[in-house]
């Protein structure tokens, strides 16, 4: 019989292996009764660290301990200590793994990589006592050594290989590059000392650096695959937003790091420290060869291409790819993960032209994802504003949360004679592609534009056209700012000017990365305005998803793309229901959870709630909108309207009396806070409310058309006994329709209002 797994994976879900005979699982190797990983906690808020960008505390191992682990024998490939040679010891030089040291089978130059200096050791100059080795790089071993004038632990990195002619060169290179180099996030240099022969002359050159311990990210890995540790996917992000830091100050130095990998970075205290800058170059530098590590260099590397900052976004990539296999995400709902991974193949991409354009912008798409997937967990954070665009200043699906108008009763249907009107379902209030593409978030402007400054200058008035320079290199972002305002426009001719704008911005030569999602934004606009002016509206909304998950792609931790793509779904969802991608409803809530107060976002999901029948979920949405919010007051109405409308979907489309005498309630003046001000909008509102009362109660008599009889005798041409509190409602309701008659100046709206009210007052005479 199969015995499956009892413990977890270290993601957090459950292992789906089974106990072998052994008693061992066969895929996490782990003993049936061993203690496993640590428990998760069970709530999603409480995975993860309390704050943003907070990491626990970790504090380096004591100095024993540290000494005890150091792995003595190196484990990297031995190489000749000539530049000329570089002979490298394995088959057909030797057959077996050569000793420490010894001398090159091919040309007899001397090499050791044993640690040059020991505990023995009298102290480098006179001030640094060397406790002994703890580990070693690529080119040098690391010691640990106590500064006798400061009374601390410090950190000696000398040769790997005392006689490798290049090994000297990058020493000096990396003892050139710290000198230079100030940041929190990298390990700092505190000192350069040298070390006499006995015969006189003077080898060595040491740099002594802060000690920041041995907790690299590898042996986080390490941790938390034996269960000392728990990884969380939100560490992961914050370690890449923190290694990101440090790279964009080598980079705006002109650095280029080289050689990320988890190895390299140190899990110093409540942050990280990047180490081992033995590989860091000025960019464009051909000479020495770059130091870097295949796994995880960028595959233009492997032909020869000098190292770039994309090449740098690449190995951080990697990196970050790595670390999450190891850590708890699999509890994130939505579409947190999903984001991640989006920013994982953006930065690892095979074409460098694909890639984040910077440190800086990669950091701000992981900042992005990270306070999304904090969100979906429960967590709360201050927004962020973002780089890439600016709120639209007109809210999308407003309507559910506007008051009706009188075209709302005027172009209704007559009643018949003798015939109560039913009152209508509630309107949603779903967008139109035309108001989607009108009213998304607006992209910033590209720094770089050769017109960027006309965007920032007070006379600057996004209703007027602008026109491209005279003289010098033509505009992208005029021709965006032209398709946008010709897009606000109605008929065929604007649309086919818009669609021209963006082709011509298309065709300006310039930096593609950095423009191109800006291009994609706007090609969805167009195929959005095109679903309500063209006949195959079904493509067009398929072409504006499609425009804007290149968005989403290339900006993963961008509300708005998610925004675009939401209202894209809903719009197709009509349309085409089994549409790939993420739902409107997963789009919007992803939204919503990492700002509550996008009222865009929570109408969205009213609506979700809505179309299902689920009245309490949609009003429990709209009263999460904080009172701070610019559109409360749209959130306050949508929610009243729903507790107390006639649903268009679900089995109980009619809420209780009591519910809505309660919305009725909020209406007062001498409510605490009342939900309308102004006399005008709360009898509109009024009135729409007392119509789904009287529905409400004339449902619980039964469905339309169900035989209401009287007890005693009947008498003919007698109407149907009211429901208990009919008479009432019915008295407001002529009430509410006589007031709005009165407000009326053209004699066929009185009118009509005039009939409705007689349509619902109250029999007279038994």
């Amino acid at each position: 019989m199969r015995i499956p797994c009892p413990h977890r994976r270290f993601t957090g879900a459950p292992c789906e292996g089974a106990v072998e005979p052994t008693g061992h699982c066969d895929t996490c190797g782990r003993g049936e009764t061993a203690p496993g990983p640590p428990p998760l906690a069970t709530a999603p808020a409480l995975q993860g660290p309390a704050g943003l960008l907070e990491l626990p505390p970790m504090d380096p191992g004591t100095v024993a301990a540290r000494l005890a682990a150091a792995d003595r024998p190196v484990r990297i490939v031995m190489t000749c200590s000539a530049e000329a040679c570089r002979t490298a010891f394995v088959p057909p030089y030797t057959a077996a793994p050569p000793p420490d040291e010894g001398y090159c089978p091919q040309c007899g130059a001397p090499y050791s990589y044993r640690p040059e200096l020991s505990k023995d050791d009298p102290p480098l100059q006179d001030q640094y006592r060397i406790r002994g080795p703890i580990a070693h790089g690529g080119q040098g071993w690391v010691y640990l050594a106590e500064d006798t004038h400061l009374e601390d632990l410090v950190a000696v990195k000398g040769l790997l290989n005392r006689y490798a002619e290049r090994g000297a060169a990058q020493a000096g290179e990396e003892r050139r590059n710290l000198v230079a180099i100030r940041h929190e996030r990298i390990v700092q240099i505190r000192d350069f000392v040298s070390s006499p022969n006995p015969d006189g002359t003077v080898s060595g050159g040491y740099i002594v650096m802060e000690d920041v311990g041995d907790r690299t990210l590898s042996a986080v890995v390490e941790a938390t695959r034996t269960g000392a540790f728990v990884l969380d996917i939100e560490h992961v992000l914050t370690y890449g937003c923190q290694i990101l830091e440090a790279l964009a100050h080598l980079h705006g130095m002109g650095f280029l790091y080289g050689d990320m990998k988890p190895s390299n970075v140190i899990h110093h205290r409540d942050g990280i420290k990047v180490i081992d800058l033995g590989g860091v170059r000025r960019a464009g530098a051909t000479d020495p060869p770059p130091v870097i590590t295949p796994r995880f260099a960028a595959p233009e590397t492997e032909a020869g291409a000098p190292l770039t900052v994309a090449h740098d976004l690449h190995t951080v990539g990697v990196t970050l790819a790595e670390l999450a296999g190891w850590a708890v995400g699999d509890d994130v709902p939505g579409l947190g993960i999903s984001s991640f991974r989006l920013v994982v193949e953006r930065a690892t991409a095979r074409d460098p032209e694909r890639r984040f354009g910077s440190a800086e912008e990669m950091a701000g798409q992981l900042r992005g994802v990270l306070r999304e997937i904090r969100a979906l967990r429960g967590k709360r954070d201050q927004p962020e504003p973002s780089a890439h665009f600016t709120p639209s200043a007109e809210l999308l699906g407003a309507r559910l949360g506007s008051v009706p108008g009188y075209p709302h009763w005027l172009d209704r249907p007559l009643p018949g004679r003798r015939t109560t009107p039913r009152a209508p379902a509630l309107d949603p209030g779903l967008p139109t592609p035309t108001e989607i593409a009108r009213r998304l978030p607006v992209p910033r402007p590209y720094p770089h534009d050769p017109r960027a400054a006309r965007f920032g200058v007070s006379s600057y008035d996004p209703g007027q056209p602008l026109t491209q320079p005279e003289h010098g290199e033509p505009s992208v972002e005029v021709c965006l700012h032209n398709a946008r305002l010709l897009l606000g426009q109605d008929g065929a001719y604007a649309l086919t000017a818009a669609r021209e704008q963006v082709q011509a911005a298309a065709a300006i030569p310039g930096p593609g990365p950095v423009r191109q999602w800006r291009l994609s934004w706007h090609w969805g606009l167009v195929a959005l305005r095109s679903a309500d002016v063209l006949d195959d509206r079904t493509a067009m909304l398929e072409a504006a998803r499609e425009h804007f998950s290149a968005v989403h792609r290339a900006l993963p931790g961008e509300y708005a793309a998610k925004l675009a793509l939401a209202y894209s779904a809903e719009q197709l969802a009509a349309h085409r229901p089994d549409a790939p991608g993420p739902s409107a409803y997963e789009l919007f809530r992803a939204v919503h959870a990492r700002n509550p107060s996008h009222v865009g976002a929570a109408l969205g999901l009213a609506r979700a709630a809505l179309a299902r029948g689920d009245r309490a979920a949609a009003v429990a949405v709209l009263d999460q909108v904080p009172d701070e919010s610019r559109d409360h007051t749209v959130a306050r109405v949508a929610a009243l309207r729903v507790r107390a409308a006639r649903l268009p979907a679900g089995d109980r489309p009619l809420p209780g009396t009591a519910e809505i005498d309660a919305c009725l309630a909020a209406l007062s003046p001498r409510a605490p806070a009342p939900v309308i001000t102004g006399e005008e909008p709360a009898w509109l509102l009024r009135t729409e409310l007392y119509e789904w009362k009287l529905d409400a109660l004339l449902a619980t008599a039964g469905p339309p058309g169900t035989p209401r009889t009287r007890p005693g005798p009947l008498r003919a041409g007698l109407p149907p006994p009211p429901v208990p509190g009919e008479r009432a409602v019915r008295a407001e309701l002529e009430q509410c329709y006589r007031r709005l008659a009165r407000q009326r100046q053209r004699r066929a709206e009185y009118e009509r209002f005039i009939d409705l009210s007689h349509a619902v007052r109250p029999q007279t005479g038994l």
